[in-house]
């Protein structure tokens, strides 16, 4: 557990201090430091302009870098990495520089030049004696060559060897070595064209995520799946051997196939899932287990099996995560493939932030962005939207969405877009919707003296940070600020729909973050599986959120589903409340809030829970109702509210 906060602390610490604009971290001639050879000689390194701020000239970003070796490297081994840097055309003025930034996340070795036993002792050799260099590490991983009076040359070749390193924990396609240069003395510098990338692997598995559809009717064929994760998450090889299906309906075992030959489906990327097929063939709770060669084993997620097709179906999603082109790990094209292949989503979005990271979210890597929701948006099964992260540190966070494929980004850090207001009315001409998350604290809560636009009509309930339902509730989100959590906001009278999502930064949606209490999934109900779609649930909040597992929730209140506002005449008598729930572990109780309060409260019994209600003291005005259902794991699942008025 306690891993897992400091890499939320590192996550705060990365964005606040080297990305933000502040220049902390970075020094000027009236602020020298300390030689690390003598602590009372004091000399002179370049200022850097923290890139956010910096406004580089033509020529900074200049040279090429390749490294001896891409790997594949196994996550968390230790390893040599060397890499040439060529300097560009220009050559570099004295008192310009190049550094190579390694990843301050996920458990990379800090560089070090103290010590050549210790682990990232990084070595800095040139292929010309004339100028010599001088190598400063910065905070967060930074490695800077320069010379203070005498231009490098053109053509010139700086090594770094970066020695007896520990490798990321998470796999990634494309792990960047960055390189940043100021060719002209200014303090200014920019990212070189084409960084450098090597491939970390994931180690071998050590438990398989299965996945089922929710929904399906008797007869039926579905696909049960299983993807194998190492011991970070990390998608990895399925090992040769047997795997055996076992099937149980209502508690009941049904089948135990060792005779069941799977398909194995690899992908572009190496990874293999284990595929059957199966027909239920009766109605009920069906659950799939999944076992393998080397003790792997794993467990579905809850399948319904009813009669007749409904008119509002079930998905699953997760709209809020990250990747390397932010804060992040993994590509854009590497997150929507997890998220469908793994996890089983039907519906997700990358939402990379604005502002914050080692590359400018702008041109080329937000067009990267697009590109990747809408080659992997696949209508009818899996839909995908173009999303970004405005990362205001005043205000709170908001993901913005556009429901057509394409839209602009705006920075929290840019005047033109530094308040909700401001971002609001720049989004207005698209079909967009912005959704708040960690409201309740945790890196920022969010102020809700602003009251959300009319195009944000759902709000993050629980995530990686943990649960914003009320102060002091389940899973509480870390640094709790009272007044700010989604119970808060629906006090104030906002009509906001609850969803979870993960705000995962190692990759995985879906599948929770080492260390985290709880994560977030979104369950919508619609009519299909399109973009247009999905996006009419959103608005008319058909949605609820999860603590991290697939539940089944219906809830309905005078009538009417999750999300509705509806009259309810005073004489019609008491207001009529239903409730269905299906967890994916025993449910322990579940709950009816009204207007903040718990006004009904069961126990659970088994995995399966159903309540026909009446609510005879309801208030003369507006009430909000939602229910939340708890699994005995300690997992939860929160509806959307639906609003009545009792005329």
């Amino acid at each position: 557990m306690e891993e897992k906060h400091s890499n939320f602390n590192l996550l705060l610490i990365a964005a606040l201090i080297l990305f933000a604009g502040s220049g902390c971290g970075e020094r000027s001639e009236e602020e020298p430091v300390f030689n690390p050879a003598g602590p009372e000689e004091r000399r002179w390194v370049p200022e850097i302009v923290p890139y956010l701020d910096a406004k580089p000239s033509a020529v900074d970003g200049q040279g090429t870098a390749e490294p001896r070796h891409y790997g594949p490297y196994p996550v968390g081994s230790r390893q040599d990495f060397e890499i040439n840097f060529t300097i560009g055309e220009a050559g570099i003025a004295p008192g310009g520089f190049v550094f190579l930034q390694i990843s301050p996340w996920w458990g990379w070795s800090e560089p070090q030049t103290g010590s050549p036993g210790r682990e990232g002792y990084v070595e800095v050799r040139t292929s010309f004696s004339d100028p010599p260099v001088e190598v400063e590490i910065l905070p967060l991983n930074r490695v800077m060559v320069f010379s203070r009076a005498h231009p490098l040359p053109s053509g010139g070749v700086i090594t770094f060897i970066y020695r007896n390193a520990r490798v990321d924990r998470f796999a990634e396609t494309e792990e960047l070595f960055q390189f940043f240069t100021d060719v002209d003395g200014d303090g200014h510098s920019a990212c070189i064209a084409a960084p450098p990338t090597i491939t970390t692997v994931a180690r071998e598995p050590v438990r398989l995520n299965v996945t089922v559809p929710s929904q399906a009717a008797p007869g039926g064929e579905i696909e049960v799946r299983a993807a194998p994760l190492d011991g970070q998450g990390n998608w990895s090889e399925c090992p040769s051997g047997s795997y055996r299906l076992m099937v149980t309906l209502d508690g009941k075992e049904v089948l135990q196939d060792v005779a069941t030959r799977p398909t194995v489906i690899t992908t572009a990327g190496g990874e293999k899932t284990i595929s059957f097929r199966y027909l239920p063939d009766d109605e009920g709770i069906y659950f799939f287990s999944v076992t393998g060669p080397s003790g792997l084993q794993g467990r579905s997620n809850v399948l319904l099996c009813e009669e007749g097709k409904p008119a509002l179906r079930l998905h699953f999603g997760d709209i809020h995560g990250h990747s390397r082109l932010s804060d992040g790990t993994g590509t854009p094209e590497d997150y929507y493939r997890y998220a469908r292949k793994v996890s089983g989503f039907e519906i997700s979005a990358l939402t990379d932030h604005a502002a914050y990271g080692t590359i400018p979210i702008k041109g080329a890597v937000w067009d990267r962005i697009k590109r990747a929701a809408n080659e992997a948006y696949q209508p009818g099964r899996f839909v995908t939207f173009v999303a970004f992260e405005w990362t205001n540190w005043r205000y709170g966070h908001r993901n913005v969405y556009y429901r057509d494929g394409d839209g602009p980004i705006f920075r929290s850090i840019d005047p033109e877009s530094d308040t909700p207001q401001k971002l609001w009315d720049l989004i207005e001409p698209y079909q967009a919707m912005t959704i708040a998350h960690h409201v309740g604290g945790g890196p920022i809560a969010t102020d809700w003296d602003i009251p959300p636009t009319a195009e944000e009509w759902l709000v993050e309930i629980s995530s990686i940070h943990g649960s914003s339902e009320y102060y002091g509730c389940e899973a509480c989100i870390y640094r709790p600020v009272r007044g700010s959590f989604v119970r808060d906001a629906l006090a104030r009278g906002y009509k906001l729909g609850i969803i979870g999502s993960g705000d995962n930064h190692d990759g995985h949606p879906g599948d929770g973050s080492i260390g985290a209490i709880v994560t977030g999934v979104m369950g919508v109900y619609s009519t299909g599986l399109t973009r247009e779609e999905i996006w009419d649930a959103f608005r008319k909040r058909q949605v609820y959120g999860t603590s991290g597992p697939k539940i089944i929730l219906n809830f309905r209140v005078a009538d009417s589903p999750m999300g509705s506002e509806v009259d309810w005449a005073a004489d019609r008598g008491a207001i009529p409340v239903g409730i269905r729930a299906v967890g994916c572990d025993e449910i322990d109780r579940v709950e009816v809030i009204r207007n903040g309060e718990v006004v009904f409260s069961e126990k659970g019994e088994g995995v399966f829970a159903r309540y026909l209600l009446q609510d005879a003291s309801a208030p003369a005005g507006t009430s909000w109702y939602y229910v939340k259902v708890i699994q005995k794991d300690g997992q939860m699942a929160w509806s959307s509210p639906v609003w009545v008025t009792v005329k």
